[in-house]
């Protein structure tokens, strides 16, 4: 059962090890590797920076929605929470490499809002009775964190939360384009039945 929810645990795991290797043993230098917008330099940082976190308040904070929604995409299918995590990191971060403020943009919280957006847009692509309750449970649990897509703390990175929320609606957009092809294809190379031979041996 543990094997299903792997994606989510490892990179939670790996957030936590990044975070005490680098402030433990290199004084937070890392942090300066996040995503640092219009800058050559800085596109790395869209793969390291949702592993990068500022201090043990913010990883905390990450955390537990991480290991939540993560989860809840976990327990319908391990190999789509790791392609929405994925996308989630690359989409998110190169919007947020695109349109946000000169910064070293870090932190999970981006991915966070990649997994509430795609699950609480799920039911408008896909239109069935189970997505329509996952996204009402979504929304109502956690509908209240939209509030930090708008700007606020200078040291609050409110871009890469309106980046990873497109992110995770265009992934939901794009699993309901997908899926119906996959079941289509599916169906369509199916083996056809034996004839009958009507005759006795």
């Amino acid at each position: 059962m543990l094997k299903r929810f792997t994606p989510i645990i490892t990179v939670v795991a790996l957030c936590w090890v990044v975070f005490l290797i680098n402030n433990l043993l290199w004084g937070g230098q890392l942090s300066h590797y996040g995503v640092i917008p219009r800058r050559a330099g800085g596109l790395p940082g869209i793969l390291w920076a949702p592993f990068l976190h500022g201090s043990f308040k913010h990883l905390l904070a990450n955390t537990a929605p991480l290991l939540i929604l993560g989860g809840i995409i976990c327990a319908r299918s391990k190999s789509e929470c790791s392609a929405v995590m994925a996308a989630g990191i690359l989409l998110s971060g190169g919007l947020t490499w695109l349109c946000a403020r000169t910064a070293s943009h870090i932190g999970a919280s981006g991915l966070v809002f990649c997994l509430f957006g795609y699950l609480a847009s799920l039911a408008y692509f896909r239109r069935t009775m189970g997505t329509l309750l996952l996204s009402a449970l979504c929304i109502l649990g956690y509908g209240g964190m939209l509030r930090g897509i708008l700007p606020g703390s200078t040291t609050i990175s409110w871009e890469s939360h309106v980046a990873g929320l497109v992110a995770g609606i265009a992934c939901a957009w794009a699993a309901a384009r997908i899926a119906p092809r996959s079941r289509k294809n599916l169906s369509t190379t199916a083996p056809e039945a034996p004839r009958a031979i009507d005759q006795i041996r």
